[in-house]
């Protein structure tokens, strides 16, 4: 249940904002490891977030569930294990500020402590100082502090690109998608000079994004006969 189970997981296992009124991350994994070994999709499905349940039906979810059993109680025999060997396994909580900024905690010698620096490098005085706020970026996955680190016209370029492919794949998102032989496909559209190509491919049964070509119309595009 590799799309599925992660999801429940962090249902149960991450706190946003309050962390005393929160349950235990212990007592939700607990029961987790309980629900995976069961077989009640329904008590399953309430585990999930209600934002997970917008995107994912209950019988999506409940033909999933059934066709995964082995999965599933080798995951519950796992997470029991965790449990049994340390009591804070798994404990995560992240901290949703008005802006939108996050900070991440995690739970260690039972106590919430910070997953990350709060203090981040505002200033490269030097090449190198560039290069690890660039990497702290990258690994924190933080969008912001990525842009951050680019010179000026880079961002704003790449901030252009990419709101006018946002916008694009919005008003695109219901148009014809070309499928090629029976794992491939496309969606392409030319929009202010730009061509926009998303690449699809079928992998173990279900459709995902392979790659996203974005490039000045008139450029040679790379054909179909030659991308791996």
């Amino acid at each position: 249940m590799s799309r599925l189970v992660p999801a429940l997981a962090l249902a149960a296992l991450a706190a946003c904002g309050s962390l005393s009124t929160a349950p235990p991350a212990h007592t939700g994994a607990t029961a987790i490891a309980r629900t995976l070994a069961g077989d009640d999709p329904a008590a399953a499905y309430a585990l999930l977030s209600a934002d997970a349940r917008r995107r994912v039906s209950f019988e999506e979810f409940r033909l999933q569930w059934r066709a995964t059993a082995a999965e599933r109680a080798w995951q519950a025999a796992r997470l029991r294990e965790a449990l049994v060997t340390d009591a804070d396994a798994g404990e995560r909580a992240l901290l949703r500020y008005g802006d939108g900024k996050t900070v991440g905690l995690v739970r260690d010698q039972g106590r919430w402590r910070l997953d990350a620096a709060l203090v981040t490098r505002t200033r490269a005085a030097r090449p190198r100082e560039a290069v690890r706020r660039f990497a702290d970026a990258v690994r924190a996955r933080d969008l912001q502090a990525f842009l951050a680190s680019l010179t000026n016209r880079r961002r704003e370029g790449l901030e252009r690109q990419l709101a006018g492919f946002a916008a694009g794949l919005d008003r695109k998102v219901e148009g014809t998608i070309e499928e090629i032989g029976t794992d491939r496909a496309e969606l392409r559209w030319d929009e202010s000079g730009m061509r926009y190509r998303i690449i699809l491919r079928k992998e173990d049964g279900d459709w995902r994004i392979d790659d996203i070509h974005i490039q000045p119309v008139g450029d040679s595009d790379d054909e179909e006969e030659g991308e791996d």
